[in-house]
């Protein structure tokens, strides 16, 4: 498990900085073997450029060099990216994410010019993030020409359209030799297993549950994981798909992780109904979620 860190804040919207370190414990004592930030869990698109530093200093800090830390540098411009990554590396990041611009999205060759130049600016691991957005840009034909023949691109993280039949085809291309970070939320994490992935960026509300899934499952018992997957974590997923801004948040706060469950505005929905919060707590008392982050 390599999470990817929600932001945490105070209702007035400010950097909860203890929230955010206990946000650091609370993966590390889940067994997370990386942590890093500025995903799409973490609101990248919200933050401030002197709270993205902050917030970058924050958890590496706070890791304390016990597992590698990856920042997010995906942003409209190329030259933001970049900027992103120097700022990155300069504070002590060990890997870099970057997606494609979800705005003005690049052709194939402008996407190939853009990873270059990253790994060129920064020598840092790269994970390529493929969105839905982008996915019709990074074919799994283009992104293992770009492991073959870009120095830094090390992985690439799979939530794009189609990432089950994409993910197959990529490790088919490589001969598993470019690796492949699972994503999405926990979504098909089982299936993708399956397929050979062995890393998953993904399910910080409950990294308990989806960590018990992915050991379980590469220590060799994949009835166990599936157990696991279908009945821990699919029956709040269905709710959990549909509102992952606010229930990451919530589901943090209930754990007594975050102090406060607030969202950076503005909101991607609106909240979720009262009839919708009944059935998804019912849920949580049904797979045993409760616990608080201590007693994991």
């Amino acid at each position: 498990m390599m999470p990817i860190l929600p932001t945490a804040i105070t209702p007035d919207g400010r950097i909860d900085e203890k929230s955010q370190r206990r946000l650091v414990q609370y993966a590390l004592k889940c067994g997370a073997v990386a942590i890093g930030h500025f995903g799409f869990a973490s609101e990248f698109h919200k933050i401030s450029d002197t709270d993205r530093t902050l917030l970058t200093k924050i958890i590496i800090d706070e890791t304390a060099g016990r597992v590698p830390v990856f920042i997010g540098v995906t942003a409209q411009g190329f030259n933001v990216a970049l900027n992103y990554a120097k700022e990155a590396e300069h504070l002590g990041a060990d890997i870099i994410m970057a997606a494609l611009p979800l705005i003005n999205l690049p052709t194939q060759d402008e996407a190939y010019k853009f990873y270059k130049e990253l790994s060129d600016t920064v020598p840092l691991p790269i994970i390529i993030q493929d969105i839905p957005e982008s996915a019709n840009v990074l074919s799994p034909e283009f992104v293992w020409k770009m492991f073959q023949e870009i120095e830094n691109v090390k992985y690439v993280k799979a939530e794009g359209n189609n990432f089950i039949p994409k993910t197959e085809e990529i490790i088919q291309l490589s001969k598993g030799e470019l690796e492949v970070i699972g994503g999405a939320g926990g979504k098909n994490m089982i299936h993708l297993l399956r397929l050979g992935i062995t890393s998953f960026m993904t399910g910080t509300e409950a990294l308990d549950l989806h960590g018990a899934v992915v050991n379980t499952y590469l220590d060799g018992d994949e009835e166990k994981a599936a157990e696991i997957y279908y009945q821990k974590i699919m029956p709040y997923f269905a709710f959990y798909d549909s509102y992952p801004e606010e229930l990451l948040k919530a589901m943090l706060h209930m754990r007594g992780v975050i102090d406060h469950p607030n969202i950076i505005p503005p909101r991607a929905k609106q909240p979720m109904s009262e009839i919708e919060w009944r059935e998804f707590n019912w849920v949580l008392d049904r797979v045993g979620f409760r616990k608080r982050w201590t007693d994991l």
